[in-house]
């Protein structure tokens, strides 16, 4: 099989494309050369399918966890994903084997009840109790093996705390794709300290790849990263300055 060369890669995507691509699933198995297994770990998995972003790597022969604390996605995962559903959230330490409230929307579902999204509410809306485990945690009693293909996180606000119970030097994906609205650099900056480097932003999630990967932003990338990360910043604290 043609390994395709992080450049190679790069120059594709950010060429092929003039706005931000919404086929992130295809991207992705672009990614890793549409190689035949693999194993994932998807944080906050929700729909089997919609948005989702380790459905087509399934779909292929792929093994891997799907964390996910609602009990009615967890029904929908079991039945239509062959990965191995994980019936918790995620969170930091001081929070591992304990109980905490989640706002119940759906897939803007979040642990950060001030979240902007969460704080949206409808009549509809309720809040549910969940427990919460450290990702090393699970990882560990799953026995995944460091140095795996890739982890999706998208937990609606609440990356900094997971991030405090997942050891990214240990573990070390080839491939991090993690939700940010980038209203500040926080979790940009965490994955910087932790030895990863941004290779590319679609819609509102980051790509991040060890800084020994070979990856790195072409210029096109680059400005546009400077745009979204630097100047976008203060446009999204003023948008949402009630947040």
């Amino acid at each position: 099989m043609k390994t395709i060369k992080p450049i190679d890669f790069q120059t594709k995507v950010i060429n092929k494309f003039k706005n931000p691509p919404t086929n992130e699933q295809s991207l992705v198995k672009e990614f890793f050369g549409n190689k035949k297994t693999g194993f994932y770990v998807d944080i906050g998995a929700n729909d089997p399918v919609h948005e989702s972003q380790t459905f087509c790597l399934d779909s292929i022969g792929w093994d891997g966890l799907l964390v996910e604390p609602l009990p009615y996605y967890q029904n929908l995962l079991k039945e239509k994903r062959s990965g191995k559903v994980i019936p918790f959230a995620c969170s930091n330490p001081d929070n591992h084997y304990k109980s905490l409230p989640l706002t119940d929307k759906d897939s803007h579902s979040s642990l950060d009840l001030n979240w902007f999204e969460s704080n949206n509410r409808s009549s509809q809306d309720k809040t549910i109790d969940v427990m919460c485990r450290t990702l090393d945690s699970i990882l560990e009693d799953n026995e995944v093996n460091p140095g795996f293909e890739f982890i999706s996180i998208d937990i609606e606000g609440h990356e900094i705390e997971m991030l405090k119970g997942f050891d990214v030097v240990r573990w070390c994906p080839k491939l991090i794709l993690m939700e940010d609205h980038v209203f500040s650099h926080q979790k940009h900056n965490y994955m910087l300290s932790s030895g990863y480097k941004l290779i590319m932003r679609t819609g509102l999630n980051s790509w991040y790849v060890p800084k020994s990967s070979g990856y790195h932003l072409t210029l096109r990338a680059y400005l546009s990263f400077f745009r979204k990360f630097w100047l976008g910043t203060l446009v999204r604290k003023i948008k949402y300055r009630n947040w």
